[in-house]
This record gives structure tokens, C-alpha cells and sequence, in this order.
């Protein structure tokens, strides 16, 4: 009978004391258990699964080895873009090293599923049950484990869109080269026509859009875009395809409309900022209810860019709120720190890569107490973007800083009500003039930093930003409200030649002789230094006519070239020339042929 006794005794407490093992393996205090999957997974039952980072301790046993041959690892683009934009800091960084395969293989081998690689974060996000995160837990190599966490966008103002038109396109003072139909309006407050008008329009410049999707590609406003070639990913449905879809997941008006605001070109009707740049577009969010964005798509996007060498992400998602039942982990105005959710983070190491990120504020408008910005608006390198409505004043929608730790946001500001813009829907060929926020202000300014880096691709993402906030109308008094003020696209590009001692001062084109002309003119340049030179001829559209000069050296000096256009082929009419000096365009003007 004490036999009996003790057995029981000892059998009830070594089945606490496993208990015990089980509870503190999820507990609070071990270090490879986030707070947020600590208090989630013992609510689970063992066989249900959960979406969770696991972050490795190391890139493996050869990344010393690696890290001296970056071309295994980074595209030629990345590494180029790197070289011109990095200016302080490391130009190869170890995150940017790929997650080690074998530790990839040793956690598929406990029977889960990869979602996303992060090599930036050196994690992987992936479906997992209970049983399986404890055995994960047990590799030496994984340093700790969390939740993926998920968001509700940050939308709170109404959309509206009108067939008809609400407002009366500005008049130019002038005739314009260029038929800016009703986007005239938009385009006049932040003085992209100047801009244009000397052939600068994004040419060189890579962007990428990240949004729920793009349901309408063959609008005729993108025509010109997909023409230049496009690269696309949907990070949701794991395809290419980033337009709606039976079956698919997500809905994609809302990017049709963000993407026709920075790349649209259709003379008569709308043309955007940055209409001659090449784009790259991520779907990053599924638009229905119940599975809102996951974290893990939007960093998966950033990294893609980054290989492939883009200069620019834009983005007009903002972040506050998890969705239910996540939401006792939802993130509040305490939170808007610039060092707190991990899509900031992301947002800010794409910027320490050399890439120009810029992001809409958040649609949650004034509140006296704190901030309204939503992730990854919070960012100290981002370029955050709040909106104004057609008089120029501050949108009441429009969300305001600072945060928390003290800086000024927005940075800039843009029209973000009334926008016109390409009409959502597949087929749909027409326009609506709309409000959706400070949505439609972001890839404006998107589309103001490739004309910044067509006329200086040498600048860094931080000297971009400031040169933004040094030319817009409230540089002389910053507040949370507007920031810097309304971006002026032709001082920002006037700024942008004279910043770094940039080659341009070394090289200056003059206007051609006789201009106008017929058939031949005479085209001068002066160089203070050797160097390779072209000249490039283009009519309005921006459409290579022809090469005067293509790429022969020229010793320093004064220089002219006599050029004959009467086999040329081309009809009367407007055209530029551009100076392009060692592979860098210098300088654009206008010339009149009249036959």
C-alpha cells in the first residue's frame, strides 16, 4: 500500500514537472519565445497552426567567406544603385546575405510550410502548429520565434469618385508643350511642368509600387509604362499576376488608382510626375476583411525591389490596427516611434540600401493630444507625404506627427483630394477626379523623386528628402501639420544639379544655333574635364528621334557639332536635346525645326 502511494506521488509530480517543462518552453521569460506567441500559443489546440517568424542566430558557417564576393548574392542593379547612393555606412551589409539553406532545411524537415524568406531579418515566416514551435525552439540555430503580425489598413477617410469632373482645370499662363487635360491642376501645385518641359520625366529611374493589386493595367494611361517594360509580383497569391481574378485573393482598384499618379501618361487627359521612369509593381495586401496584410509580405516586397535594383518604393498602405481577434496586439500613436513595428524597420534599412522610400501619413486626420500616423509613416529616413485639397490647404483627413520621439511628420505634402486619376475596373477606359486620402498625394511625391534622380542620380535617399523639404513653400516653418510644406518639383531639380559637387558643374550645354532652325543647327557644349559625351534627340513624347552624338570621347574645351535633320525623317515642330556626360544626363533643351 506505500508502494502503491508513493508510485502515485511520484507519477503525479513528474507529470507536473513535464507540464511545467511544456508551460515555461512558451513562457514569458524564454528568450526564443516572443511576448505576443507566448500569449497566443497556449491558447491553441496542438494541431492548429499559426503564422510565425523564426529568426536564426547566424547567415551559417560561410558567410564571412561570402560577404567578399557580393555578386553571388546581389544583383548587378542592387550593387550599382549601392555604389551611387550609399554615402555613409556599409555599402554590403551582412543582412543582406541569404538565409542559410540549412537551416531552412532542418525546420521543413519538422513538417512545416515557408511563406516568406527574409534575409534583411534573417528569418523565415511560416505556418506552424504548437508541438512543431517546440521543437523548432530546440535548434541551436534559431534565436527566437514571434507572431507575424497582422494589420488593418489605416483608411479611415471616405472614398469618392466622380465620372464628372468637380473642378475646373487651372489655365496655364502659357501654352505647354504637353496636353495636361485635367490633371493640370495637380501638376501645377507641385511645378512638375517646368520640369518636364527641360526633358527631364523619370527617365533612369526604377520605381516600385506596392498596393493591394492593380485591376486595370490596360488603361491607356499605362500604356507608355508597360511599353518601357514592367516586373510584377503578387505576394498574396504567390504568382506574377497582380490583377483581380476569380478565385484570387484581394481586390485592386485602390493601386490602379495610386500607380496612374505617378506613371500615368495620356496627353489630353492625365500625365503624371514620373511617366518616363520603369516600374516594378508588389501586391502586398489582401483587401478582404478577414485576412488583412501580413508584415511578412511587405518586407518579402522590399527585399524583391532591392534585388532587382529599384531607386524608389512608393507606397500608399498605412498601418495601425491588427485585425481580430490580433487586435489586444494592435499598435497605438505610442507606438509611432521610428523603432517598433517591423515594417518600419524594413521601410528604413531599404532606405540604408540606397533606396528612396516614400509613404503616405495615414488618413486619421488632427488630434490634440498625439500623433495619427500609421506604420511605416513613423520612419526617421522615410518620406512620409500628408495631403492637400486643390485651394492648398492642409486635408482634414490628412494625419499629423510628431512622433514619439520628437520629429517632425509629414515631411511633405501633395494634392490627395479631387486627384484625377485613370478610372478603376478592368476595361475601364476612362477617369475619375476622387479622394481617397493621403493615398493619391504619396505617389506624387513618388513620381517628384525620379525627376530628382533623372537630374542627379548620384543622390542618396537621405539628400533627396532634404532637398524636398528645403524648396517646398513652408521650409521656414515645419509643423506636424503640413511639414515642409507643398514640394516644388522645379526648385527641388534645380537644387538637385548643384548637390555633391555633381558632374554637372563640370559640363554645360548651351542652346543650339540657329534655333529655330532648318535643316541643320548647330549644337555646343562645354566641358571643363575629358569625358564621354552624347547627345540625344527627342519629340515631346519623350521618344528617342535620333543620337547626334553617341557616346565619343571629347577632350575638355569648348565644343560644337553641325548636324544635318533633312534625312532625318521628322515633320516640324518641337523637340529637346539632351547632354548626357559619362553616362549621366546633364542638362535638356528645347529647339524649333520649321520646314
Amino acid at each position: 500500500m506505500k508502494t502503491s502511494k508513493l508510485f502515485f506521488n511520484i507519477s503525479i509530480y513528474l507529470i507536473g514537472f513535464v507540464s511545467a517543462l511544456t508551460f515555461n518552453s512558451f513562457g514569458s521569460n524564454n528568450p526564443k519565445v516572443g511576448y505576443k506567441l507566448s500569449q497566443e500559443i497556449n491558447l491553441k489546440n496542438p494541431a492548429e497552426e499559426m503564422l510565425v517568424w523564426v529568426y536564426f542566430s547566424d547567415k551559417g558557417p560561410n558567410s564571412r567567406q561570402m560577404m567578399s564576393n557580393p555578386k553571388i548574392f546581389l544583383t548587378k542593379e542592387s550593387i550599382e544603385r549601392r555604389m551611387k547612393r550609399v554615402k555613409k555606412g556599409e555599402i554590403i551589409h551582412e543582412s543582406d546575405l541569404p538565409v542559410n539553406n540549412e537551416y531552412i532545411r532542418e525546420i521543413t524537415d519538422i513538417g512545416i510550410k515557408i511563406k516568406q524568406k527574409s534575409r534583411w531579418f534573417n528569418a523565415v515566416s511560416c505556418y506552424a502548429s504548437k508541438s512543431q514551435i517546440e521543437n523548432i525552439i530546440q535548434k541551436d540555430f534559431v534565436k527566437n520565434t514571434e507572431l507575424v503580425e497582422k494589420y488593418q489598413r489605416n483608411d479611415k477617410v471616405t472614398s469618392e469618385f466622380y465620372d464628372n469632373d468637380v473642378f475646373t482645370s487651372l489655365q496655364p499662363d502659357n501654352i505647354n508643350i504637353e496636353d495636361y487635360g485635367l490633371s493640370l491642376a495637380q501638376d501645377t501645385i507641385i511645378n512638375i511642368i517646368p520640369v518636364h518641359e527641360t526633358g527631364i520625366r523619370g527617365h533612369g529611374v526604377l520605381i516600385a509600387s506596392f498596393d493591394a493589386g492593380f485591376d486595370n493595367l490596360q488603361h491607356p494611361c499605362f500604356t507608355r509604362m508597360v511599353s518601357n517594360g514592367l516586373r510584377t509580383y503578387d505576394f498574396v497569391n504567390g504568382d506574377t499576376i497582380v490583377a483581380d481574378g476569380q478565385g484570387r485573393l484581394g481586390q485592386g482598384f485602390h493601386g490602379t488608382l495610386t500607380l496612374s499618379l505617378v506613371a500615368g501618361y495620356a496627353p489630353g487627359f492625365l500625365i503624371s510626375p514620373a511617366f518616363d521612369a520603369k516600374y516594378i509593381l508588389a501586391k502586398t495586401e489582401n483587401t478582404q476583411s478577414e485576412t488583412p496584410l501580413e508584415e511578412d509580405n511587405w518586407i518579402a516586397a522590399a527585399e524583391w525591389a532591392d534585388s532587382l535594383g529599384a531607386d524608389i518604393i512608393t507606397c500608399s498602405l498605412g498601418y495601425t490596427t491588427f485585425n481580430p481577434p490580433f487586435g489586444k496586439y494592435s499598435y497605438t500613436w505610442e507606438s509611432m516611434d521610428g523603432n517598433t513595428a517591423r515594417i518600419t524597420k524594413a521601410a528604413d534599412l531599404a532606405v540604408s540600401k540606397g533606396i528612396i522610400v516614400v509613404i503616405s501619413s495615414g488618413n486619421a486626420g488632427f488630434n490634440v493630444s498625439h500623433n495619427t500616423l500609421s506604420a511605416p509613416a513613423d520612419g526617421d529616413s522615410v518620406i512620409t507625404v500628408g495631403s492637400v485639397n486643390l485651394n492648398q490647404e492642409w486635408s482634414t483627413f490628412s494625419s499629423v506627427g510628431p512622433t514619439v520621439d520628437g520629429r517632425i511628420k509629414p515631411d511633405v505634402m501633395a494634392v490627395g483630394r479631387f486627384n484625377y486619376c485613370a478610372r478603376f475596373g478592368s476595361g475601364n477606359t476612362g477617369y475619375s477626379s476622387g479622394s481617397f486620402g493621403t493615398s493619391l498625394a504619396c505617389p506624387m511625391v513618388a513620381g517628384v523623386c525620379g525627376l530628382i534622380l533623372s537630374a542627379n542620380p548620384n543622390l542618396s535617399p537621405m539628400e533627396v528628402r532634404d532637398i524636398l523639404r528645403s524648396t517646398a513653400d513652408n521650409k521656414s516653418n515645419p509643423n506636424n501639420k503640413m511639414g515642409w510644406g507643398i514640394v516644388n518639383a522645379d526648385a527641388a531639380v534645380e537644387k538637385a544639379k548643384q548637390v555633391n559637387n555633381f558632374i554637372a558643374e563640370d559640363f554645360r550645354l548651351q542652346q543650339n544655333f540657329p534655333n529655330p532652325f532648318n535643316p541643320s543647327t548647330t549644337f555646343r557644349f562645354d566641358l571643363k574635364k575629358d569625358a564621354n559625351i552624347s547627345i540625344s534627340v527627342y519629340d515631346v513624347s519623350g521618344r528617342l528621334i535620333s543620337k547626334v552624338i553617341d557616346n565619343a570621347f571629347y577632350s575638355s574645351g569648348s565644343k560644337q557639332f553641325r548636324y544635318n535633320f533633312i534625312n532625318s525623317g521628322i515633320s516640324s515642330g518641337v523637340y529637346f536635346y539632351s547632354l548626357i556626360a559619362n553616362g549621366v544626363l546633364i542638362d535638356s533643351k528645347k529647339m524649333v525645326l520649321v520646314y
